[in-house]
């Protein structure tokens, strides 16, 4: 592997390199909002944004969520947001979860303690479940997923949500 780096590239820049590259196809997840938040109008889709003060660019942007029942997530997953007091989504919620979760790029600007963990955790976690049903992962296989986190604390709190979902869904044998 190391033979096949030649000098120039390893001094570039990741932005460098990567100019020129353009996704056309988000990465495909299987997942879809169900039949009522898929048939919400752009009108409707802009009433939620506005009412939560969401800003959204780009194109056919994911309809947002009024709730996580809105999201199909497991019942594990469910009764554990409902333990922590979590019951409704926070505006970064509302729309980032349908955003990742369909597999779509997106960057989320929103206030520390607003939800923002749970925005790429969540998905994750399904996106792994997805993988596990559709081909089972061997023990000392994966990653299916990689958080990249700028300090070891962030870290640390990061990992320590993942479990706090993951036990419920190993206890009803997921």
């Amino acid at each position: 592997m190391i033979e096949h780096l030649s000098d120039k590239k390893t001094l570039i820049s990741v932005r460098e390199l990567a100019k020129g590259i353009t996704y056309t196809e988000s990465l495909l997840t299987g997942w879809k909002p169900p039949l009522p938040i898929r048939r919400m109008s752009t009108k409707e889709c802009d009433a939620i944004r506005k009412q939560w003060h969401i800003i959204v660019d780009g194109e056919k942007n994911s309809p947002p969520i009024k709730n996580f029942k809105d999201v199909r997530f497991p019942e594990p997953i469910l009764k554990m947001l409902k333990a922590k007091g979590i019951v409704q989504p926070t505006p970064i919620q509302v729309q980032g979860l349908p955003v990742i979760l369909t597999g779509r790029d997106m960057t989320g600007i929103a206030f520390t303690g607003s939800g923002k963990t749970l925005v790429f955790v969540l998905p994750l976690i399904m996106i792994a479940l997805q993988e596990e049903i559709m081909m089972p992962i061997m023990p000392g296989e994966g990653p299916v997923g990689l958080i990249v986190c700028p300090s070891r604390e962030l870290a640390r709190q990061t990992y320590e949500v993942v479990e706090q979902f993951l036990i419920p869904m190993r206890e009803a044998g997921y």
